[in-house]
């Protein structure tokens, strides 16, 4: 489904395409251990640290998942096409504390029915992952280039892996079976103040689609509906932010009425530490 974006930030709903034909569209398709710390050496990217934990729990749904749960489905994606990207927010911690963030894991569903990535980097030229207060843009602060044909990075500050399952977790989009992509960005070192509301965003630049001159493949977030998602859902309020591509905002973004019948909110991890204030 296409929803066009009007200047006042507000998407309203459209007609269905395949792809946008127009400027400033925002579409939705309804559409892992050897060592960890081994593998990470070897790759040149250096472990968490001990205390390291789960800070914001915002993972992949795991009920009423795709068609056949009918009215209930929990699951959706979502891209604004030719113009810029949807982000989040989360908080961490009480007022008063300090974090580090390490690492923050969202997922991707590229494609459809007539376009199947065998990976993720025959779709996109590069990941960048944005971040920022919450008053102010969001500027990159990891990125990674991708070779087609494989699932390696520039960087081993960025991983993908895949997270389908067969007959289990896939992504219905209108009939076609999509994959799912895991994307983690690690070694961030994001000082943070507890309490308080960041925002993110995860961007793809796409290749060209071919047969279609001038189309590139859209870059769509995994996200769902908190209550029926059938895991934990931190910081999930029904609501998503809306970027241009250099990172400035553009508003917000509710999914209810404007191209589903449900909110949503793109499914998200992120690994932090304390800052241990010192003793005196």
């Amino acid at each position: 489904m296409e929803i066009p974006v009007n200047h006042a930030s507000q998407p309203c709903r459209a007609p269905v395409m395949r792809y946008n034909q127009t400027h400033g569209r925002l579409l939705m398709r309804r559409t892992l251990q050897f060592s960890a710390v081994a593998l990470w050496v070897l790759m040149g990217v250096q472990a968490f640290p001990s205390d390291s934990v789960l800070v914001v729990n915002r993972g992949l749904p795991q009920s009423n998942l795709n068609n056949g749960s009918g009215p209930v489905r929990s699951n959706v994606r979502w891209g604004w096409h030719e113009h810029g990207f949807l982000g989040d927010g989360f908080t961490i911690g009480s007022t008063g504390e300090r974090w580090v963030i390490d690492s923050i894991r969202t997922w991707t569903v590229p494609g459809d029915a007539t376009h199947v990535p065998d990976h993720l980097a025959d779709f996109y030229e590069d990941l960048r992952l944005y971040f920022g207060g919450s008053d102010t843009g969001l500027t990159p602060v990891s990125t990674a280039g991708l070779t087609q044909g494989s699932d390696e990075t520039s960087t081993g500050n960025v991983r993908i892996s895949e997270a389908t399952q067969a007959g289990a977790l896939f992504y219905d989009d209108f009939g076609a079976r999509l994959r799912i992509w895991q994307v983690e960005f690690a070694n961030l070192n994001l000082t943070v103040e507890g309490g308080v509301k960041y925002r993110f965003g995860v961007w793809g630049m796409g290749r060209p689609v071919p047969d279609m001159e001038g189309k590139t493949y859209t870059w769509y977030n995994h996200a769902s509906n908190a209550p029926l998602s059938g895991t934990q859902q931190d910081g999930a309020e029904g609501v998503m932010l809306l970027f241009d591509a250099a990172g400035r905002s553009e508003g917000v973004f509710n999914a209810e009425g404007n191209g589903w019948d449900k909110s949503s909110n793109i499914n998200v991890q992120v690994f932090a530490h304390p800052v241990r204030q010192r003793s005196r």
